[in-house]
């Protein structure tokens, strides 16, 4: 018996590596058959494992090199607002053009996430703003300044019947008394000084070398008076008229008269 054994050692190893061969070919080999952690990168073909074969959560951020996850791993639509921590996102990571009005939530930004004027790329230029989008709500009491219209913009459709003063049309005017009080005047600022008998000058405190001045005998009030009055401009005072006032006959005399100016 053992001359038998050893004469046909040889082919007791074949025999045993054959029938060895067909056991694993007939996948008989099972996840207890192997010592855990044997299995490496290397031994896995490329593209080996697939999605079906990751269980679910199973991949975390440890799991995952820096940068290791593009654009084209994740899936349209797939990352919403759930998944980012607050801050996350800045304005490195958007195109330009990627955020539009329909990803904002309604109220999200105010005016403290808006840049100033006096940083780069700050403020809202006429192209952030959606035609009509500004309303008299939006806009603060006094907040548009001259600066801001236009020449030529505003007509009688934006302006309230006798809503303007005598100096916003640039008319002024004045009722002097014969003595030479002021009796009512156009704004603040108009003087009046008698120099002398039916002579006075009314200064309007403001530049009227290029406006035309009309004149007329009366008083300020109810009544009426007689005489003849002239106007011209001062001499050595272009904020100024001179205003005389006579007689019927011609005489220098103190008269009562109303003065306008217009500009």
């Amino acid at each position: 018996m053992r001359n038998h054994i050893r004469s046909n050692v040889i082919g007791y190893v074949a025999l045993f590596f054959a029938l060895s061969s067909s056991a694993l070919a007939a996948n008989t080999v099972f996840s207890e058959d192997i010592v855990n952690g044997e299995v490496k990168t290397a031994d896995l073909a490329t593209v080996a494992v697939t999605a079906p074969k990751i269980r679910a959560d199973a991949v975390t951020n440890a799991k995952l090199a820096d940068d290791a996850v593009t654009r084209t791993e994740i899936l349209d639509g797939g990352v919403t607002s759930a998944d980012l921590f607050d801050g996350d996102v800045a304005n490195a990571d958007l195109a330009d053009g990627a955020v539009g009005t329909n990803k904002v939530q309604d109220g999200a930004i105010t005016s403290s996430k808006v840049l100033d004027d006096n940083q780069a790329g700050g403020g809202l230029g006429p192209q952030d703003l959606q035609t009509n989008a500004v309303a008299q709500a939006e806009i603060a009491t006094d907040g548009v300044a001259a600066t801001e219209v236009q020449n030529d913009s505003i007509d009688a459709g934006e302006v309230v019947d006798f809503g303007l003063t005598n100096q916003d049309v640039g008319v002024l005017f004045a009722e002097v008394s014969a003595v030479g009080v002021l009796d009512n005047s156009s704004g603040a600022g108009v003087t009046v000084t008698k120099i002398g008998t039916g002579t006075y000058e009314v200064d309007f405190a403001r530049q009227i070398s290029q406006c035309t001045a009309v004149v007329t005998i009366g008083p300020s009030g109810a009544g009426g008076a007689d005489g003849e009055v002239n106007v011209a401009d001062r001499s050595g005072n272009a904020e100024a008229v001179f205003v005389d006032t006579n007689t019927s006959a011609g005489a220098a005399a103190d008269r009562p008269f109303r003065l306008v100016v217009v500009c």
